[in-house]
């Protein structure tokens, strides 16, 4: 089984960085994400505690998630978020809030990305006790892993899902 220190080592590797956010042509996604990573020192890989998942048909799954920089999430704190997330998810049509987070990039947007202005899941999150809950679209598989960067005070994140 791959650990969290296992990963952020690999992701000083620019060729795992292109597996994981490049391909295709989006090697620019990489080489900005690599250029990130390895410009700062506070960044690691965290584990992604899914609260609810929708399955649409045809390979389009979204999930609610959070995560915390340093480890799991309290199995008491998931207790709590899962139902509201699972309200949430019925609630709203997930397929209209779900991200790829395909490359580093900040987890609520920081205003440029699209993702900015669907503040629901900002309001799920705790972030006095560094608890973030992110919408995803998959992929690839179940999101397990998070890759995240702090520079200028904005949390930046990235799914990994080869590790």
């Amino acid at each position: 089984m791959t650990t969290r220190a296992e990963i952020t080592a690999r992701l000083d590797d620019f060729a795992f960085q292109k597996v994981n956010f490049g391909g295709f042509l989006m090697n620019k996604r990489a080489k900005n994400s690599h250029a990130l990573w390895t410009r700062n020192s506070d960044k690691g890989v965290t584990e992604l505690s899914i609260l609810a998942t929708r399955d649409y048909g045809d390979n389009n799954v979204y999930d609610v998630a959070a995560f915390t920089l340093d480890g799991s999430v309290p199995a008491e704190v998931l207790a709590e978020l899962a139902p509201q997330a699972e309200a949430l998810a019925d609630r709203i049509n997930l397929r209209e809030h779900g991200y790829v987070y395909s490359c580093l990039e900040p987890w609520d947007g920081g205003g440029s990305i699209w993702i900015s202005k669907k503040p629901e899941f900002r309001a799920l999150s705790r972030l006095d006790q560094g608890i973030h809950v992110i919408p995803i679209q998959r992929l690839y598989g179940e999101p397990r892993w998070l890759s995240w960067v702090r520079e200028n005070g904005q949390l930046n994140i990235a799914i990994v899902y080869k590790p």
